[in-house]
């Protein structure tokens, strides 16, 4: 499964695994906090979704971008589209769970600001 965003569209706020997928986004939330030399290091491993297709989807529904876009469709659309979902998972399944390639960012920080508390430590995030 690939999950794109349509070029434009914000980051969703709030607990989502992609509410932090614009790196300016996250250069500014810890500039602002008094980090400075803000890099990203990009790591792609797979990861496993569950032990099967409805933990999986189960998981996938919890996401607040997957759950506001059902919410806002029409029941019977909603549910085409949980039945893709399900299709999709079912064809990353392999014996020993549901597996999808993914990407993301380790990223690292120094507070550095003259006046910050524990200037020079450097955060792992």
């Amino acid at each position: 499964m690939v999950i794109r965003r349509s070029l434009g569209a914000a980051a969703p706020a709030g607990p989502d695994p992609f509410s932090l997928a614009d790196p300016a986004t996250v250069t500014a939330i810890l500039r602002a906090a008094g980090f400075d030399g803000v890099a990203f290091t990009d790591v792609r491993e797979p990861v496993h979704y569950g032990p099967d297709v409805a933990t999986a989807l189960a998981w996938i529904r919890g996401f607040t971008c997957t759950s506001e876009v059902l919410r806002r469709l029409e029941p019977a659309a909603a549910a085409q589209t949980v039945e893709r979902l399900r299709r999709a998972l079912a064809e990353h399944r392999r014996d020993d769970g549901v597996w999808f390639d993914a990407r993301a960012w380790i990223v690292t920080a120094r507070r550095g600001r003259e006046g910050t508390p524990a200037a020079g430590a450097t955060v792992r995030w």
